[in-house]
Order: structure tokens, then sequence, then C-alpha cells
């Protein structure tokens, strides 16, 4: 019954003592600026991830919106008239200046 045991668990017992000991020598063994630089890496590797995600939330949006202006004409109209200051050729514009950024009057 012992010897059919040892016979199971010998060679899982052999490796595993066998991976833990290459896991500590490694440990020992590896340069400390070595493993500071791997965690500037990690970081940055996240910092860029988190990047990445907002940029392509971005370009949805931009998506979004290149969609409804080639869409919806009131959408571009809208954006002519306030973004670009543009009006129709039949229409006239008033503008009103507050007393405060007039000139000097004549």
């Amino acid at each position: 019954m012992m010897r059919t045991l040892l016979r199971w668990l010998g060679p899982p017992v052999l490796l595993a003592g066998l991976a833990g000991a290459v896991f500590a020598f490694s440990r020992w063994t590896i340069d400390p600026e070595l493993r500071a630089r791997n965690a500037e890496l990690r970081a940055e590797l996240a910092r860029v991830r988190a990047q990445n995600e907002q940029l392509a939330t971005q370009a949805g949006e931009l998506r979004e919106a290149i969609r409804r202006l080639r869409s919806d004409p009131d959408e571009s109209l809208h954006h002519a008239r306030t973004g670009l200051g543009m009006v129709r050729g039949d229409e006239v514009v008033y503008r009103f200046v507050p007393a405060g950024e007039r000139g000097a009057e004549p």
C-alpha cells in the first residue's frame, strides 16, 4: 500500500519541489534593477492601456458626430451657423454690441 502511494505521489511531489526550487533560485538571482524596470514597464503598460481606452471612446464619439452630420441636414446647418458663422444669401444679420464693448463714438 505504501509503495503504491509513493509510486503515485512521487512524480508530482518531485515536480512541485523542482518548480519551487527554480522559482526560489530565480528570485535570488534576478537583478533588482531588472525587477524595478519590469515594474516601470508594467506601470507604463497600464497607462498606455488607459489612454487607449480613452482614445477609443473619443473615436466612437467622433464617428457618431460624423454619422449625424452626414445623415441629418439640420445638424450640419446648426454647425455651419454656430461654428462657422455662416448665413444664407437671403438672410440679414443684425449684430448688437453691448455698450461696454463699443469703440469711441464719433
